[in-house]
């Protein structure tokens, strides 16, 4: 392979744009490309799949923020759930302290934590839908990019997207022999390790084999129960993947497996009581707290106090008088094994056949998936919130579709196809209340889901400055639960409070079923103002079909299923190329109008349900740009802008204009990266970037005891690379050590608000080499 030069290779790297999409396009390819042509500074351009077949992301009248290899290499991008921060109006949480991300765009998303809660936000791997949260904490390694599709995506990307899509496409084999090897290691005895290299079988079969280890020795928790002093948090994670691509006569083959074992800890949740002791006046309690101890509601106010006022206030008790009286939030007294058990494995078939006229695509894919979580939610010694949470599940999906060949002067290009998809879920969830009730709580049930659509997309060239974009897919989606809650674990001499679940009749469903089939469609029209200005506008009706209520019940009638929601989406944008390429600047802005949208809440008496809102409107703005005011300086920023309202009733409560949960006002991110010629084949970079966050609610209620202040992260990374494909680099996370909650619920049942805490400074040194 031709090694680039050292203009070449900076030429190649700030192509790498963040903010926009990120370029698709190999470095290999781009090395070939003929030196005195790249010299000159300017973008590259950028090509992005998100109409499913090969564009400039410039061209594509769709908000698209994307990331290649490269970048995310510089950015330090491990999981899905490290590319929010890059990108704005997306929020990225996990909802199980380290596993199980919730993905909300836009102010759309699903804050439920029950694994069969499907989110308006798509997430595929290699065009493969992933249905539920458990199957989202997977590594990210070996990926060509990420591409994050904002609003709703009801034709070409249609399996409940109505908030938008997030794809991850992976590194395919080939017979130029490219690979890389990748070492790290950090703070809290971290290491990772990465491998790729493709391997030419013969000429017309190219192989790619690609695995990533992550480790962690050191937890970032401390259990001080009964003097133990124990670290939580460590992690062993591994993942693999074998491909293979057969050249055919008018196409390719690509297949692969792959599989990934994941063996780490848990963090525990910091549990913060919630309720009052009956002396408030007096000394906290020496003892960890009685059985039966009288308090009352509230300690502080919840409206009026964040969740810094209740942390380590000694009139604050959970159900059984307990409080946390250390002062760091990552210590505490935890009763609950922090277990991560999750064993995976997948294949993938993608063929392509080129004719004249069109080209035929068949994916076929399965992927399993068997989890378990456990998690200390109340954050004490004492067994009022411990709860594991099993999933095993199955997914197939089979695509095929047809793709125009444009002939000589025609007008349209389309895409048509149709797709099956179905999944099975079987769920065991364990709720540990026997210090609190005299039981604990069992839900066990099966859901299985089939989804069969056929969907067509066309692209009309009205003249040199006009386009029409139309679409439509109808979807048949019918969705089986069968299962429910029972009392296990009964103790008949327990004399604390007395339970509100129903202990000798079980709460089940007997496999009944939701079904829905619905239209969902896209027109618009895009405005080449000039050859580097697009216009576009756009309006969407978009769908998620309904859902089942997951949680544990207490009467019946809990296990009920939540309607569909629908969206109505109108987008206005410009996407622009500046300043003779040396700028790229896009811009959208979007109002939506929802209908029965699925929203997530605590009820007073501890259940947690999903629901139909009544109405829901979202509106807002983004702008990104990527800059190279020098030859030796780029800038890559975005800001996002979302103002959404709720209103809703569900039982006795009622949400009058209420704010979304995960859905901050404003977000900004900024990277700025210096670099420099050094001697001897050797070049220099520096990196700052730093992402802000306004002020959010975790529930509908808006409570400020159940909300974040506004925060900002500052990462810093310097690094050495050479003509001989090798990189040194130093970085930091997290730089000023910032203390800031990803997650809080409060629960009535467990007595406790409890917050998830975010990384705290993590820092390390990274090797790779070309092999």
């Amino acid at each position: 392979m031709m090694r680039m030069g050292n203009r070449v290779f900076w030429r190649t790297a700030i192509a790498c744009g963040v903010a926009m999409a990120t370029n698709a396009t190999s470095t290999s390819a781009l090395a070939q490309q003929d030196t005195e042509e790249t010299s000159a500074r300017g973008l590259e351009v950028i090509q992005v799949t998100s109409q499913k077949r090969v564009q400039s992301v410039q061209d594509v009248s769709v908000a698209v923020t994307a990331f290649d290899q490269k970048s995310m290499e510089k950015l330090g991008i491990q999981e899905p759930i490290d590319i929010a921060v890059h990108t704005p109006n997306l929020n990225v949480k996990n909802v199980l302290n380290k596993s199980a991300p919730i993905f909300t765009i836009r102010g759309i998303g699903n804050a439920a934590f029950t694994s069969n809660s499907v989110a308006p936000v798509g997430v595929y791997v290699d065009e493969l839908f992933l249905p539920t949260n458990t199957m989202m904490s997977f590594s990210v390694f070996d990926t060509e990019r990420v591409e994050v599709l904002k609003g709703p995506q009801g034709t070409l990307f249609g399996r409940n997207t109505t908030a938008g899509a997030v794809s991850f496409t992976t590194v395919r084999p080939d017979h130029d022999g490219r690979g890389y090897a990748k070492i790290g290691l950090g703070n809290y005895e971290s290491a990772d390790a990465e491998i790729a290299k493709s391997f030419s079988l013969t000429d017309d079969v190219a192989a790619r084999v690609s695995a990533k280890w992550l480790y962690q020795g050191e937890g970032t928790f401390t259990n001080r129960l009964d003097g133990a002093d124990q670290d939580l948090g460590r992690v062993n994670a591994f993942a693999v993947r074998t491909g293979l691509l057969f050249d055919l006569d008018n196409g390719e083959l690509y297949v692969n497996l792959h599989g990934g074992r994941d063996r780490s800890e848990n963090e525990p949740w910091v549990g913060i009581g919630r309720s009052a002791l009956d002396n408030p006046t007096g000394p906290a309690p020496e003892l960890p707290g009685v059985n039966g101890q009288q308090y009352r509601n509230n300690c502080l106010s919840r409206s009026d106090n964040d969740i810094a006022a209740f942390i380590n206030n000694s009139n604050c008790v959970n159900r059984v008088g307990y409080y946390d009286p250390y002062t760091d939030v990552r210590e505490g007294e935890f009763s609950q094994e922090p277990v991560i058990e999750s064993d995976s494995f997948g294949a993938l078939a993608h063929a392509t056949l080129n004719y004249d006229a069109f080209s035929f695509v068949s994916i076929t894919a399965f992927e399993t998936l068997d989890k378990t979580t456990e998690e200390d939610f109340d954050g004490s010694p004492f067994r009022i919130g411990d709860t594991s949470y099993s999933n095993d599940i199955d997914v197939f999906s089979q695509e095929l579709r047809l793709t125009s060949a444009r002939p000589l002067g025609g007008k349209t290009d389309w895409i048509t196809g149709v797709m099956y998809y179905q999944d099975s879920q079987n769920v065991f969830d364990l709720y540990g209340y026997t210090d609190r009730v005299n039981h604990d709580v069992e839900v066990d049930f099966t859901q299985d889901t089939t989804s069969i659509a056929a969907y067509l997309h066309t692209e009309t060239q009205l003249s040199d400055k006009w386009k029409l974009i139309a679409g439509a897919r109808i979807t048949r989606d019918e969705i089986s639960f069968d299962g429910g809650t029972t009392v296990v674990n009964l103790d008949d001499d327990f004399t604390g409070d007395v339970t509100f679940f129903s202990v000798d009749t079980p709460i089940l469903v007997d496999d009944e079923e939701i079904s829905s089939t619905e239209l969902t469609y896209k027109i618009g029209l895009d405005y080449a103002l000039s050859r580097d200005v697009l216009l576009y506008g756009n309006f969407s009706h978009g769908y998620k079909a309904g859902v089942w209520n997951g949680f544990w019940a207490a009467t019946q009638g809990d296990h009920s299923s939540a309607e569909p929601e629908f969206i109505d989406a109108v987008e206005f944008g410009v996407k622009s190329t500046l300043l003779n390429n040396t700028l790229r600047l896009n811009a959208a802005l979007f109002n939506y109008d929802y209908e029965d949208m699925q929203l997530f809440a605590d009820l007073p008496d501890g259940r947690y349900t999903i629901f139909n809102a009544g109405s829901a409107s979202v509106k807002g703005a983004e702008i990104e740009a990527n800059w190279l005011p020098t030859d030796n300086l780029e800038i890559i920023a975005g800001a996002g802008y979302t103002d959404a309202s709720v209103d809703a009733e569900v039982g006795l409560l009622s949400y009058s204009d209420a704010t979304p949960a995960n859905t901050p006002e404003f977000t900004y991110n900024l990277v700025a990266r210096y670099f420099h010629d050094l001697s001897g084949g050797l070049y220099g970079y520096a990196q700052i970037d730093y992402t802000y966050q306004d002020d959010v609610y975790f529930s509908l209620d808006n409570l400020q005891a159940v909300s974040q202040k506004a925060y900002g992260l500052t990462g810093l990374r310097v690094g050495i690379e050479s003509d001989e494909g090798w990189e040194a680099s130093l970085w930091v996370k997290n730089l000023t050590d910032e203390e800031y909650f990803t997650e809080i619920l409060t629960s009535g049942s467990a007595g406790v608000l409890s917050g998830q805490v975010g990384s705290p400074r993590m820092f390390g040194i990274t090797f790779k080499t070309e092999i």
